[in-house]
């Protein structure tokens, strides 16, 4: 009996999750303020990784960290300044 309470939850947990309807929209900036803080982050690792490897003459480490340190940097501007996500 428990088990099939517990199926009926998960699928109505499911179903609001897919259609997203249901979501308060304060959660939903809560959750991409946490995806930009986190990105931001990662961005400014690679920063102080390129730094250290151009100062320690690793010029092909530094070069691909630099690409990926500008990948993030296009992906974040173009994320934040997307009308609406694609579905």
């Amino acid at each position: 009996m428990a088990d099939l309470q517990w199926r009926e939850k998960v699928k109505k947990i499911t179903n609001v999750a897919e259609s997203g309807q249901h979501v308060p929209e304060q959660a939903k900036s809560f959750g991409m303020g946490c995806f930009y803080i986190f990105f931001v982050l990662i961005i400014l690792l690679f920063l102080f990784l390129l730094i250290g490897f151009i100062q320690k003459g690793h010029y092909i480490a530094a070069s691909i960290v630099g690409l990926l340190c500008l990948g993030g940097i296009i992906i974040i501007r173009r994320i934040i300044n997307a009308d609406q996500l694609p579905k």
